[in-house]
Order: structure tokens, then sequence, then C-alpha cells
């Protein structure tokens, strides 16, 4: 692992975990994977959907899959095709499958040409009949700028012998192999066929990036996911798998297609334990500070009361819990590095950079960093819902009591008014309802760092988002 590290330039900064998306730091990958339990069953031919959390490692994930079965120096075991899932307006039900088939076909087209142009034994080798339906498949399905696929072609190219094949199998007219009406299915069938004969065993579609999209309208995109996985002709080709990555949000739409129903795709949620948690979290940090391996014990002689944090506020993905532990991180970088931190320090950071509360206001759920918070009875989350929708000031007691504890409409102010009580009568039902809040939300009830009480001045939601 030292010799993988040294060949990146990792520089131990305060900015270490600034980047968590598997996406954009994929020379880490390989330092930081923890396989799945299940993951071997991955490797295979059936096509599979996984579903998961955000940021629980989906894309992580894929990743792993690809290089593994499609490594950066060698030939491929199976044609691995990311498709980045865009929605079709005005295009529904089987139109848009045929859409997502071409669409699926080009990406299988340019991935080729690329495997091609770096392993050009692969075409040489090949009997004339595979070179020529290679030829033919690329030419029929790359994009009409050729000139621009050349470019990017020509930067892929190991040698002189890969870009002339690049050339040749962009710009060189190919013969026909099959009809220009011949179905997609048909046309997946034969590529699968022919890249076998070249110890290519099959195509591998993944598609990931569903998450940009949930943040409007997720319709059209479930309409779509439907659409593909209810198209039993794809899925019951031979040498020819989808592998979709899809977010929680969808798998309620994801069950109901017929690929689901009828078993033809296998259906898995992706989940991790505390200890698989606590590995991707020290290979993170070890990768993103340049060493070796790390042990939570490394960073802070509180390792155990850090372990119990991360469980409690982590949540249960892998972004999570670097999430949380980031300014421990911070800490330990800017003091060197090269000694554990005090348990002192580690009870700093809890008070000054606790996990933070936010509240779904439509769901009416609570949390505490990637935490949901349960338990709460009716009375103490409309608290709590109060004082979150007024964080930006501090509540007067009486306020709190009338509007919140009771529910009014509007808090009276004199004696006269409809609902006034004395202040002696409700003071300690106040603090006592405080007080239950205290011991479901505060790490430590005694030395609060939510609901701060300034004597005179009123109730504060502190560190709420």
């Amino acid at each position: 692992m030292i010799d993988h590290i040294d060949n990146y330039n990792t520089i131990l900064s305060t900015e270490a975990l600034d980047t968590l998306a598997a996406e954009r730091e994929s020379h880490l990958q390989p330092l930081v994977f923890v396989e799945p339990d299940r993951y071997a069953a991955y490797t295979g031919m059936r096509s599979l959907v996984i579903v998961g959390d955000s940021g629980s490692g989906k894309t992580a994930l894929r990743l792993a899959l690809t290089r593994q079965v499609a490594p950066e120096n060698t030939p491929p075991t199976y044609l691995v095709v990311n498709w980045q899932p865009e929605p079709f307006e005005d295009v529904h039900g089987s139109p848009a499958v045929r859409v997502f088939v071409r669409q699926a076909l080009h990406a299988c087209a340019t991935t080729l040409l690329t495997i091609l142009v770096k392993h050009p034994d692969l075409f040489r080798r090949a009997p004339p009949t595979v070179q020529m339906t290679f030829h033919w498949f690329i030419q029929a399905h790359i994009s009409a700028d050729r000139q621009h696929l050349w470019a990017s072609m020509a930067e892929q190219a190991v040698n002189d012998e890969g870009k002339a094949l690049g050339q040749h199998l962009i710009f060189e007219p190919a013969t026909a192999i099959l009809y220009p009406d011949t179905t997609e299915q048909r046309i997946i069938a034969h590529l699968t066929a022919t890249l076998q004969r070249i110890g290519i065993r099959g195509v591998w579609v993944t598609i990931d990036g569903f998450d940009p999209w949930l943040r409007g309208s997720t319709a059209l995109m479930s309409e779509l996911m439907i659409a593909i996985l209810s198209t039993l002709e794809l899925l019951d080709l031979n040498g020819f798998a989808i592998k979709m990555f899809a977010p929680r949000a969808l798998e309620s739409d994801i069950t109901r297609s017929w690929g689901i129903v009828k078993g033809r795709i296998e259906l898995d949620t992706l989940t991790w334990t505390p200890e698989q948690l606590t590995t991707i979290t020290e290979r993170h940090i070890a990768a993103k500070i340049g060493k070796p391996s790390l042990h939570l014990s490394d960073l802070c002689v509180a390792d155990r009361d850090i372990r119990d944090w991360l469980q409690r506020y982590g949540g249960s993905t892998p972004r999570g819990w670097l999430r949380l532990i980031r300014p421990l991180v911070d800490a330990f970088a800017a003091a060197g590095a090269s000694h554990s931190l005090p348990h002192s320090v580690w009870n700093s950071l809890k008070r000054t950079h606790p996990p933070r509360l936010s509240i779904d206001l439509k769901a009416d759920r609570v949390f505490i960093g990637e935490a949901e918070i349960v338990g709460l009875q009716p009375r103490s989350y409309r608290l709590l819902r109060y004082l979150y929708e007024n964080r930006s000031r501090r509540v007067p007691r009486s306020e709190l009591y009338y509007r919140a504890y009771l529910g009014l409409a509007e808090e009276p102010r004199t004696r006269d008014d409809h609902g006034w009580e004395d202040p002696a009568n409700w003071t300690n039902v106040l603090d006592n309802a405080i007080l239950r809040l205290r011991r479901i939300i505060e790490p430590d009830p005694r030395h609060p760092i939510y609901i701060i009480t300034n004597r005179g001045w009123g109730v504060k939601l502190e560190h709420a988002i």
C-alpha cells in the first residue's frame, strides 16, 4: 500500500476530507474500498439493482466492480459501459426505452473503440469476421462528429499501432453486417456473441448518477427506470446485464418493474456494519493524509468515545462518518500528524464542532448529523420544532410555553387574556419539558450544546441547519 500512496501527490492539510465523492477521487478508491458482504454476487452476468442512501458508497461500489472486470491496463473481462441517466422530455414508456438502448449502443461503441485503441492486439488477432463486425458496429453507433471523437481516442492510444487502428475504425468505410432495420435486441445479441470470440464475456451497462435528479421531480426518472427494468427482451439476452445503482427514494418504484417481479433482476440494499464503516473511515483518512495505514487510536487516545460518537451520529453511510470525523482529522493534521491527540482535544471538538441538528418539517423527522432521533413525545417535538423554526433568535420562555408547549395560536400577555397562567404555575412545567427534550437529543444533558437557556433572555436552539 505504501507504494501506491507514493504514486499520488497526497498532501497533508486541513482540507484532507473536503472531497467525499467517489467519482471525484477515483485514484484513491483502490486504497479505501471495502467489499460489502455480497460483493461476489455482483460480479457475474446477472442483472441487478443496488439501492442505497446518498453517500452510502454506490458509486464507489460501481468503480470497484469496473476495476475488477475492466482493469486500466489489461484487456477487460466484460465490456463495461456506464450510462448517466437523463430524463427524456415528452418520451415515455417503450419509446423511452428505445432511446435508452440507442444511447447504450452508442456508449458500447465508444467503449469498444477505446479498448481496441488501447489493446490493438485484440483486434489484430481476431478472425476477419470479428474485425468486420467491430468495424461496422463502431461506425454504425458512434457520433456524427468523428473528428472530435478521434481527438479523444488519440489520447487513449498507447502506441502508433493503436492510433492507426483508431483512424481505420473511425474513418474508413465499413461493410454492413446487419440490415438497417435490425432490432436493437438482435444487434446487442450479435455484439455480445462477437465479443465472446475475443475473450470478452459480455456487456455490463452500469447505470448511476441519479442523485442530482432527485432534487426536483422524480416522476420522469421513475417512469424511465420502471420501463427499462420491465423490458424483458433486454434482460433475457445472453451476455448482457444491467447493473443499476439507485437511490433509496426510487426503491418503491423499482420494485414494481416487471424485471423485479419476474425475477429477471436481483434487488439488493447496500448496507454497512459499524466495523465496516470504521475500516472505511480509517482507510480513507490514511489515504487522504498520505499514511500507509491508520487507526482511530492513532488520531486520538479517545478512540472508544470517538467510535461511539460515530455510531451515534454518523448514520449508516461512509459519507456520514467521514463528515462527522473531519474536525478531528483537521486537528490531527494541524498538529503535524505525529502523535495521538489527547482526550481534552476531543472533548473540546465535540462542543465546538457538534453534528448539526435538522428537522424535515414535512415528514416531522429529526436528525442530528446523519442519525434520525426517535422517541420524541408530541409535546417534546412541538418544543423542538418551534425552536427550530425560530432558530435565528432567542425565544422568550413565556412564548415557548404558550405557543409551543400548549400550542396556542397567540401568547396571552395579561391576566385578562384568554389562557393566561401565573408564571409560578408553569415555570417548573416548562423546565421539566426542556429537561426531557435534552435527555433525548443532547450528548450530555448536564452540559447542553443544542438547547441553550439564557437566564432572563429565553431559550435558543444552536448548531441547527
